[in-house]
């Protein structure tokens, strides 16, 4: 999906081209579209002011042409408007090639038309695209070879030659330019998105061998555990050691639960689009605070939402909740216990362009050495960590897939501030 100026919506109309191939074609039809009914007119002013007279219907068939492939191409009837397009102008410059002069250059517009053809159908359409070509080399050899004129009109006198010559080259000259600009642009943006892709793969199969390591060994250590504590709890008769492996098998298989949990989390942010809505973040906050009660140490912090209740953004709900829950629960689990007045402070603002979610504590912070692999899949930057190692790195692609990022500050022994920067979205202005 792009985003598009003013003058390109008047080409494209509202609904939105999400193929990068078809916008651009549409937007290259709409503006051949447009070209037509400019030439026309010029065409029209030049002949007044030169004094020929009883070509302006013909002007007017070129504009006309102009205007009906421009509609269908805002009602997304792209085939129809490329081939009403190319029988339009094939006509209309066979009608001037026909009668007029060699000496206009009249005949370099049906090599306009014939790279035309290949641009507005394209491969996928091959079949077309030659056919309309064949057709204009057929009404070039008709009217360079032919003496009989289908229609009688008033031609360009030979002291006109060179101001038509100059005119008619020049357009062609420049139309021609455009149309192989166009094709050399879409074939350079198409190797473009292939070297991403590929990076993005070998991107994706070395995270995936990771991964599948990682989740192994992450899923068997809390089972092999909770085997151990099953055969420790058959084997022993007391009841409140009893209690105590109950308490320890139900602890493991939170963890399991939690990092099961992250894994589904990362799992969506991969495969589902991003969908925006109206949020409250304060509101949002308030959610996630009453979904982690439930932690260890939570409540032993005082939590500053200075939010304000008005402050809404456009966004992903359930994503700046995954976001919410991973850096808050971060906070909670790193604290302080040392510090007087541990805290944990979580702000929110906005300019022009973006907006910015900041979660803050005073707890016992990163060392530097960890910092810049914080957002790695499945790394812990705390020895004690009882983590997945997968939030902040699920925070990280999930601002990346957003179009945003996430940065952090963090002194050891003073704390931590994650800053998330997404961009504004308006959802009247977006497609």
């Amino acid at each position: 999906m792009y985003r598009r100026s003013r003058w390109i919506s008047i080409l494209l109309g509202p609904p939105p081209i999400t193929s990068h191939l078809e916008y651009k074609t549409a937007v290259l039809r709409g503006g051949l579209a447009l070209l037509a009914m400019v030439v026309g007119l010029f065409y029209i002013t030049i002949d007044q002011i030169t004094g020929i007279r009883g070509n302006e219907v013909y002007y007017l068939l070129a504009i006309g042409g102009g205007a009906l492939t421009l509609l269908l191409n805002r009602l997304r009837k792209f085939c129809a408007a490329s081939i009403v397009f190319m029988v339009i102008i094939n006509a209309t410059i066979f009608l001037f090639a026909d009668n007029d002069p060699h000496y206009t250059g009249i005949y370099t517009y049906f090599i306009c038309t014939s790279l035309t053809a290949f641009a507005l159908f394209g491969y996928r359409f091959r079949f077309m695209a030659l056919v309309f070509t064949l057709i204009s080399l057929a009404l070039f050899l008709i009217a360079y070879w032919t003496d009989t004129s289908l229609v009688k009109r008033e031609v360009v006198p030979a002291e006109m030659a060179h101001l038509y010559l100059t005119i008619n080259v020049t357009i062609s000259f420049i139309t021609c330019v455009s149309i192989i600009y166009f094709l050399i642009k879409v074939n350079f943006r198409s190797e473009q998105l292939l070297t991403q892709q590929n990076e993005q793969l070998s991107q994706a199969n070395a995270e995936l061998d990771q991964f599948a390591y990682s989740v192994s060994h992450d899923l068997r250590a809390p089972l092999s555990s909770i085997l151990g504590l099953i055969n420790v709890y058959d084997l022993s008769k007391n009841e409140e050691e009893k209690t105590h492996i109950i308490s320890l098998i139900k602890n493991r298989v939170k963890k399991l639960d939690e990092f099961i949990r992250d894994i589904l989390n990362h799992s969506r942010n991969m495969r589902l689009q991003v969908s925006y809505e109206t949020v409250y973040p304060c509101l949002l906050v308030q959610e996630v605070l009453a979904q982690l009660n439930h932690m260890k140490d939570f409540g032993k912090q005082k939590i500053e939402n200075l939010i304000p209740e008005s402050f809404t953004i456009e966004t992903d709900r359930n994503r700046l909740q995954i976001i919410l829950s991973n850096l808050i629960s971060n906070a909670v689990k790193y604290y302080d216990p040392a510090k007087p007045e541990p805290y944990i402070r979580i702000e929110a603002d906005k300019n022009k362009t973006h907006w910015t979610l900041t979660v803050a504590d005073n707890g016992i912070g990163i060392e530097d050495d960890h910092v810049k692999n914080l957002f790695t899949m499945f790394y812990r930057a705390h020895a004690h960590g009882e983590g997945s190692g997968l939030g902040l790195y699920i925070v990280h692609e999930i601002c990346r897939k957003m179009g945003g990022k996430v940065s952090v500050k963090s002194q050891y022994g003073e704390g931590s501030e994650f800053t998330v920067t997404l961009p504004l979205n308006n959802l009247k202005q977006r497609e």
